[in-house]
């Protein structure tokens, strides 16, 4: 065995043992499944010469496997194009014979990248792909337009990745988009089944985007742990498939429409701004300017003598522009705000604000003095705004939400926070308001501001029995051991120590050590 076929043979292993054994033969798994592997990379390590590494999926979604070929990088790049010529010649091989076909899919990308040659390739078993067509036929007749059966737990990630596939279905954008859609409704009433399957929605209409369009139009660098992309040099509108456009901008629609998480909004708007700016969309301009258009113009526009405001579900952007700086002006902002949110309007949102009145912030350290939080600081100052507001935090609150526009991440906080806050600093009779947000918000993402809050609360109400509830539950939500020092200051009343010893007696131990913990620190034991 020459040097080549050593090298070319050590690879392939190292291919196979990445690929694995989970899927030894086609459908065994589920009933779309005919394969393990539809695309492989194998990569010379650019930080170690002698390493190749092996992926099986996109780069951004996949951990590599890893093996050593010494003397590697001392190879010539004749050589290495030997090795590369022997390497496609056994994958071709393996990839046709029966006994590896479940190692493979019915038709497979290889990529093949040494330090200094690169050789690309693409494997189609046509026999397998026909095979495969007749099920997802069937599939489609079963399941989506004539139903006899359900989708079984599972097969949505399966049946997507057919669904995207268009070299085996030969459907258009638009079919496409319409069979997501009515799958999703088809199956929206069993139990937590459409959250669970628009995450898989959109999860596989972004690896699309990445595997199938933006290969199309841009290239990609990795400067140090940043992807980024640049539209490939003589790339005009004209020369973009419309068709792969619309699923380009509709991925981006689903992504905001079912976001998992909140910059899910900002990273469809970056799509939509491609789409608009370097594609030449005007569906996608329409959208930046206007919106997605799924929610009617009287609740995105108002404007009357007091007030105007806009909103942008694309952008999740709320425009306000006070011309009179009224507590009735202000009133009509929140009811805009609040029929919004119920309408679906995202709430991980921001406000952009138009207000002559001076800049008024609350007094609680670590805000961010965002143009959100001015909005409400000003509203808060209307005493007769106060239950309008409260009636917006129990709308606005939802774990795991955030106002969008500060500009560093300790400083983000929770939709609802700001409204809650001034209201819990003002009057008592907010505390049950105060404690439904302790037991909803996230303090792991915002630490600092729910230790600030606490410590304003206790600053304004002081420790009693009215106030020890609230405050009570404050400490136990933290996810972080914090010391507040005025409650360590009002345990030397003897009074305090007591209440405190007698509130926290039936409350499990877990509870009690966070409680001790905040009052008088790592030694509680002792102290308390």
């Amino acid at each position: 065995m020459n040097t080549a076929e050593k090298y070319a043979e050590e690879i392939l292993q190292g291919i196979l043992e990445k690929i694995g054994n989970e899927i030894k033969t086609p459908y065994q798994y589920r009933y779309l499944v005919e394969g393990f592997a539809n695309y492989i990379l194998i990569e010379q390590d650019e930080n170690r010469d002698n390493s190749i590494l092996f992926y099986t999926s996109l780069k951004r979604y996949s951990t590599p496997k890893e093996i050593v070929i010494p003397n590697f990088s001392t190879l010539s790049k004749e050589e290495k194009k030997t090795i590369a010529n022997t390497l496609q010649e056994k994958i071709t091989k393996i990839f046709f014979t029966e006994a590896f076909f479940g190692k493979f899919r019915y038709k497979t990308s290889v990529n093949i990248e040494f330090e200094d040659y690169t050789l690309q390739f693409k494997l189609v078993h046509e026999a397998r792909k026909a095979e495969l067509k007749n099920r997802f036929d069937t599939f489609m007749e079963e399941v989506i337009n004539h139903p006899s059966r359900e989708m079984e737990d599972g097969e949505i990630v399966s049946f997507l990745d057919k669904l995207f596939d268009t070299e085996l279905n030969g459907y258009t954008a638009s079919q496409i988009i319409a069979i997501a859609e009515k799958t999703l409704k088809l199956y929206a009433g069993k139990k937590d089944w459409l959250k669970e399957n628009a995450r898989w929605l959109t999860f596989k209409a972004k690896y699309w985007k990445y595997e199938v369009f933006y290969p199309l139009y841009y290239d990609e660098k990795r400067p140090q742990w940043n992807i980024e992309y640049t539209l490939k040099e003589g790339i005009t509108p004209e020369k973009i498939d419309t068709d792969k456009l619309t699923l380009y901008i509709q991925q981006a629609l689903w992504k905001i429409k079912y976001k998992q998480y909140s910059w899910d909004v900002k990273s469809a708007q970056e799509d939509l701004e491609r789409a608009a700016n370097e594609l030449g969309s005007e569906k996608a301009k329409q959208y930046l300017k206007k919106g997605t258009g799924e929610l009617p113009d009287n609740l995105i526009h108002y404007k009357d003598s007091e007030l105007e405001a806009d909103a942008n579900d694309v952008f999740a952007t709320i425009s306000l522009k006070i011309k009179q700086e009224t507590a009735e002006a202000y009133r009509k902002a929140l009811d805009f705000i609040i029929a919004l949110l119920k309408a679906g309007f995202h709430h991980s949102y921001q406000i952009k604000l138009s207000s002559k009145a001076p800049k008024h912030f609350l007094d609680i350290k670590g805000l961010a003095k965002s143009s959100t939080h001015r909005f409400f600081a000003q509203a808060l100052q209307y005493e007769t705004l106060h239950p309008k507001l409260e009636k917006y935090a129990k709308v606005a609150m939802r774990e795991f939400e955030w106002y969008t526009d500060a500009k560093k991440i300790k400083n983000s906080c929770a939709t609802g926070s700001y409204a809650i806050f001034g209201l819990g600093l003002t009057s008592k009779k907010y505390f049950p308001l105060v404690e439904q947000y302790f037991k909803l918000v996230d303090d792991e993402h915002q630490m600092m501001i729910h230790k600030n809050f606490v410590s304003a609360l206790i600053e304004r109400h002081g420790f009693s029995a009215e106030t020890l509830p609230t405050i009570y539950e404050g400490v136990i939500t933290s996810k972080d051991d914090v010391i507040f020092k005025s409650l360590t200051e009002a345990m030397k009343n003897p009074e305090n120590k007591a209440l405190l010893n007698d509130f926290l007696k039936d409350k499990e131990d877990y509870y009690q050590e966070a409680m001790y913990y905040a009052v008088y620190g790592k030694n509680w034991e002792k102290k308390r």
